[in-house]
């Protein structure tokens, strides 16, 4: 399908199912480093929603995080994360597959000196949040995943999130962008996808950063940046939509992670 000469269509379980899939003789970190640079004093959920999709996706998940004592004193207790300092992060920036940054993080001059680090390096990336007001769009790459909503892509583009205005910014920056909403757009500088798995249940908070987390642990992977974007919105969409059947919209965020790998698993036992 063609629309204002930009080729659009729709995700679906196909998505999900062309991913990479981890090599039986494979070993630990050879399925995906992940890099997951997010939270502040103020906002620290953010990074344990990113933290709770994307472990089960990828290898190793690294977690740097501005100093909250008593959060990352719980996060010291997670077994299934690294929590690294300062001194760490070059060292870490340069081990990592593929890094997130932004969730909860802070809008200032020490969020965007890291944010345009972190692009300089031209690896897989998913900007979220402050990281994508702050970002030099300059820096951005073919390996870069924005995923803004509405509010986020005015406020980055100073434009109205229509379908063409987020392909012409995809194509302009040669990047790739989620337009988050009750159908979410994915567009990269060649094309276009909608999906419309989803419920409004999804309006909850941290929701977003549920997707950023499973997001950038499929990268982490190796897929296709635009792969990757489309089915992962597929699949965060679809968790949603089950969980629906069974506590109609009352569900919450850390339900959604924990029911990402049930989604999963259902997409590739029911493959036809």
């Amino acid at each position: 399908m063609f629309m204002q000469n930009i080729k659009v269509s729709f995700t679906s379980k196909k998505d999900w199912l062309k991913l990479k899939k981890p090599n039986p003789n494979s070993h630990k970190g050879e399925n995906g480093i992940l890099l997951v640079i997010a939270g502040s004093k103020k906002y620290f959920g953010a990074v344990f929603f990113a933290i709770e999709a994307a472990i089960r996706f990828c290898d190793l998940v690294y977690v740097y995080s501005p100093e909250n004592k008593k959060f990352l004193e719980k996060l010291k207790l997670q077994p299934h994360i690294i929590l690294i300092n300062k001194n760490e992060l070059k060292k870490t920036l340069n081990l990592a597959d593929a890094i997130l940054i932004g969730p909860g993080m802070d809008l200032n001059k020490k969020t965007k000196n890291l944010v345009n680090q972190v692009l300089k390096l031209k690896k897989p990336c998913v900007l979220d949040a402050a990281a994508i007001k702050l970002a030099n769009k300059n820096l951005f790459s073919d390996k870069t995943i924005l995923t803004p909503h509405k509010k986020e892509f005015f406020d980055a583009f100073s434009l109205k999130p229509s379908l063409s205005n987020i392909y012409f910014m995809a194509k302009k920056y040669n990047t790739n962008i989620i337009l988050k909403g009750r159908e979410d757009i994915i567009c990269n500088s060649k094309e276009c996808k909608i999906n419309k798995t989803g419920n409004v249940g999804l309006t909850k908070g941290g929701t977003g950063d549920c997707l950023a987390g499973l997001l950038s642990a499929l990268l982490a992977t190796g897929n296709d940046p635009f792969l990757a974007a489309s089915a992962a919105a597929f699949l965060n969409g679809f968790s949603a939509d089950l969980l629906k059947k069974k506590y109609s919209i009352y569900y919450n965020t850390f339900e959604l992670t924990q029911n990402l790998a049930i989604a999963a698993a259902l997409i590739e036992k029911n493959k036809k």
